[in-house]
């Protein structure tokens, strides 16, 4: 109760030194918690995904991006390590220097894609598509299939451009499992192919393969 102008100490309890700092505190709290409330939403792997898909990041390790159609995508140099893109539409996109290590691509389409330098080491890439058509072809200098699974994987035609045979220049097969896979009229001039998995592998001839079907 107020007496001559001061307020009774009774009342002002609330306003001592602890409970002052436990409110400041409180307040502390909330200020920092808030933007790391907003930092955690935005790095969630749906916000991450829809973020890499507007162009706002060039990182999207361990992204969803299963059967998204990102044909003529600018995708130089990107992180897709770990990503899923099963089913994905990757038609003429640019993939130079990408990274797409131990990914998920398969029945992926990439047909016509720049592949430079890009890294699908211990990528599963199933029934993937890499065939050329309608006049262009898959670039795939020096990409990296190291330890990929690229059983029933579609590279009919590759190695060849509208003005003649450019092979696979540096192109790394090794141990990677090419099991059904198709290089029907490719050219694999410069790929590194001694230590795949060739089984039931149809070659540039037209002849199977079935050096590496062990007991079958």
């Amino acid at each position: 109760m107020a007496t001559g102008g001061r307020i009774d100490g009774r009342s002002q309890k609330w306003l001592n030194p602890r409970s002052c700092a436990m409110g400041c505190l409180g307040y502390i709290a909330g200020f920092v918690s808030l933007p790391l409330a907003i930092l955690w939403w935005v790095n969630t792997p749906q916000m991450k995904a829809e973020r890499f898909l507007e162009g706002e990041i060039r990182d999207c390790q361990g992204c969803n991006l299963s059967h998204r159609d990102l044909s003529f995508a600018e995708l130089d140099q990107v992180n897709l390590s770990r990503a899923n893109l099963e089913g994905a539409i990757l038609g003429a996109a640019k993939l130079n220097a990408a990274n797409l290590s131990g990914a998920n691509l398969r029945f992926a389409i990439l047909r016509q894609a720049e592949l430079n330098n890009a890294n699908f080491e211990g990528a599963d890439l199933t029934s993937a598509e890499f065939r050329c058509g309608a006049g262009t072809c898959t670039d795939l200098r020096g990409t990296n299939f190291k330890n990929a699974n690229l059983t029933r994987a579609d590279f009919r035609v590759v190695g060849f451009t509208p003005v003649g045979e450019v092979g696979l220049e540096g192109v790394d097969f090794t141990g990677a499992d090419l099991t059904e896979a198709t290089f029907e009229g490719a050219s694999l001039r410069g790929a590194l192919m001694e230590q795949a998995q060739f089984c039931r592998t149809t070659m540039p001839d037209g002849s199977v393969s079935n050096r590496d079907c062990g007991g079958e």
